[in-house]
């Protein structure tokens, strides 16, 4: 009977082959699509998934065919208004035959995706339990990899998504939850949105989560997500999400233009952050505790991917070229949400620091307009930002934010140019921005002048600092002060950080002592920055910097101290394991490497089992962050065991860019050490070379 059935289906399948090749063509005008219903199962042991997928679809004639994005799937109906259709599938496409009439029609496509990216199966495989998870990154155009889609920011619909999972784990998507039921033995997951949106913003995230409920003044419902038992963690990852949501609402004007939303903070992720359309999902290095807040927080990553919810999902641009209209807007609307809760001079100071980056990029002749579509991140990010903070400054406050709130309720839902955002605050406003365009956002310079200016005005240490600093560099000895004079001249943390970094190793004892006493972590890093060396006076004040509160300025600390003070080496260590620094897995790499190389603070069995820790961290159970780490501490030393190796092997495919081209590198200079193709090719048989194939070509060359 199932022979029967495949066969007849197939058959079928054939038969409306030869129709569709030699039936008139009806004209090709493109489907408009109004609705997916997904439904999914992954399987994270395969790293594949089974779907299948019902599109609605709208047409105004007839049409020849229907083409979708689809990469690496197999395929098993695909099924036009309740009948079979011809098909193939090729490089990346899955093309079918169109209805020949207009009007409403629906598609019925199952099929089974092997991704090979997009779709991120993650601890599945090593010997950590509890810490598997599954995310998607579609990052542009790349849903395709697991559902047939149309990859175009033009063609937006209304998705909802099913999946079906293990009940031992939470799953996360766009839209709210319906409803959850059992199915053979998986939970059913069900989603539903409302409005349209592009398709890569679609998104799924699957893992052991519990989560913190919270509501926004205008009743909007947040789910903050976070790891089985990191519930500490959270209090400071979320710090401040109820304020930075209520205040983009009421900064932007327009209200919140999805249902719920939702965080998601995910393992080895590729960048800081994913604007996924109602739930975002971050990277985990922004869990963290009370200390780690001072390092590194999730606050600006906070404010940048819930204000894409309208500058990106809302509002989407057409293509790359008005790219600026989702990351300049994002990241300017960050920074207006920390002025709120920090104040402006804290903006002004990170307005400061990226005014001269930029500076510098313009001085190597690698400036970037903002109308380029290859443009890199710092180019739409920052000084994206910028141009929007100077059209605010020239057209008022009140005008901008008019503008702004026209842009987006012509635009909703829809796809915009820049010239959109222009005509906007044009009509608002009354004056031309021609000049503006041409200035600020079509010429590759930035203008630097214009910025400082703008700085100036705002904040009188960042006006006295910079003829500060110029005097400072231009000077190959210190004054008879020390270059006190110049620390005289400002008050905030910001300005005496910026003028140790100017000074640099040339500063005197009483400026280095004035500046240690000051209790802003800024000013610590800032020394520690720039102290080469360590001498007896400086080690009262870096002793207490032990306890700081903040990992880096304990690390940097500890490391110095370690170096400079070889006869006391015992104190700082015995220091860091007693005050919770080897909560932070960074600091106690360190710690680890730095005990095992002090024959003194331990014997030799507890230096071994110290660096068989250390060695545990290259592993892929760990983050990529962690890896890295552990893979350069144990070549400095010279202490990579065959384990490590094998480690890095497998870490030149890693899904993150920056892990892997570490990784090959690395390898590379391993290789160069310990020549010999047969034994390297004996190591690597456990990769294949499908997948390897990096690896195996760099063997090759031995």
């Amino acid at each position: 009977m199932l022979l029967e059935k495949y066969i007849s289906k197939h058959l079928l399948a054939l038969v409306f082959a030869v129709f569709w090749a030699l039936a008139p063509r009806a004209q090709n005008t493109l489907p408009d699509f109004q609705s997916a219903e997904i439904q999914i199962t992954p399987d994270p042991y395969t790293e594949t998934l089974r779907g299948e997928v019902d599109y609605r679809f709208k047409t105004s004639s007839g049409i020849d065919s229907i083409v979708l994005d689809a990469h690496n799937m197999e395929f098993e109906d695909v099924i036009l208004n309740g009948q079979p259709v011809a098909y193939r599938s090729d490089n990346g496409q899955l093309r079918m035959q169109g209805p020949r009439k207009m009007g409403t029609h629906k598609l019925h496509i199952a099929y089974k995706a092997f991704p090979e990216q997009t779709v991120y199966f993650i601890g599945w495989k090593d010997d950590v339990i509890g810490n598997e998870q599954i995310w998607t990154q579609g990052q542009g155009k790349n849903s395709s990899h697991w559902v047939p889609v149309v990859d175009d920011m033009q063609e937006k619909m209304v998705f909802d998504l099913s999946v079906r999972m293990d009940s031992t784990y939470e799953v996360i998507s766009n839209g709210v939850l319906r409803r959850t039921e059992t199915i053979d033995r998986l939970r059913k997951w069900d989603f539903d949105m409302k409005q349209p949106m592009s398709s890569y913003l679609l998104a799924f995230a699957v893992g052991r989560y519990q989560y913190l409920e919270r509501q926004a003044t205008s009743g909007v419902p947040l789910k903050l997500y976070y790891p089985e038992g990191a519930q500490d963690k959270a209090h400071w990852t979320y710090l401040y999400t109820e304020e930075i949501f209520d205040f983009l609402e009421t900064e932007i004007g327009i209200p919140y233009p999805w249902e719920d939303y939702k965080q998601v903070p995910v393992s080895d992720f590729l960048y800081a952050g994913m604007e996924n359309t109602g739930a975002t999902f971050f990277s985990d290095r922004y869990l963290v505790d009370s200390v780690g807040y001072n390092d590194e927080n999730y606050v600006n990553i906070n404010a940048h991917e819930l204000a894409h919810q309208w500058f990106g999902n809302l509002v989407t641009e057409k293509d790359a070229a008005h790219h600026w209209l989702h990351e300049g807007f994002a990241t300017f609307y960050a920074y207006r949400a920390e002025e709120a809760l920090f104040g402006t001079e804290y903006v002004l100071w990170k307005l400061y620091e990226t005014a001269r980056v930029l500076e510098e990029m313009d001085k190597n002749g690698k400036g970037e307009a903002l109308t380029d579509p290859g443009a890199g991140s710092l180019t739409f990010y920052e000084k994206g930002a910028w141009a929007l903070f100077i059209l605010r400054d020239e057209l008022g406050a009140g005008v901008f934010d008019r503008g702004v709130r026209l842009f987006l309720k012509n635009k909703a839902y829809s796809n915009a140019q820049i010239s959109d955002f222009l005509k906007a605050m044009e009509t608002v406003s009354g004056i031309s921005l021609t000049e503006y365009r041409r200035t600020w956002l079509e010429s590759e310079s930035f203008e630097v002048s214009v910025a400082l200016a703008y700085l100036s005005k705002k904040e009188p240490d960042i006006k006295a600092l910079i003829p500060a600093v110029d005097e400072i560099r231009k000077r190959v000895l210190p004054d008879e002060n020390g270059f006190k004079t110049y620390w005289d001249k400002g008050s905030s943390p910001e300005y005496k950080a910026h003028i140790v970094r100017a000074v640099g190793p040339l500063i005197s004892r009483e400026l280095w002592e004035e500046a240690a006493r000051d209790p802003a972590l800024i000013i610590h890093k800032a020394l520690l920055e720039n102290s080469r060396e360590t001498k007896d006076w400086m080690k009262p004040y870096l002793n207490a910097w032990l306890d700081a509160p903040s990992y880096v300025v304990r690390e940097s600390t500890l490391f110095k101290l370690w170096i400079n003070d070889p006869v006391n080496r015992k104190g700082p260590l015995d220091r860091i394991e007693k005050n919770g620094s080897l909560a932070n897995l960074r600091l106690k790499q360190l710690w680890w490497l730095l005990a095992m190389l002090t024959p003194e603070y331990t014997g030799a069995d507890q230096q071994r089992v110290y660096l068989e820790a250390l060695r545990k961290t290259t592993a892929p159970g760990h983050s990529w962050e962690i890896r890295q780490n552990g893979f350069a501490m144990l070549q400095q030393v010279g202490a990579l065991n065959l384990q490590n190796v094998e480690d890095l092997m497998e870490a030149t495919e890693h899904h993150s860019w920056q892990f892997r081209k570490f990784s090959r590198e690395m390898l590379e200079d391993v290789m160069a050490q310990t020549p010999g193709a047969a034994n390297w090719e004996e190591l690597a048989r456990q990769f294949p070379k499908s997948k390897y194939k990096y690896l195996h070509e760099l063997i090759s060359t031995l």
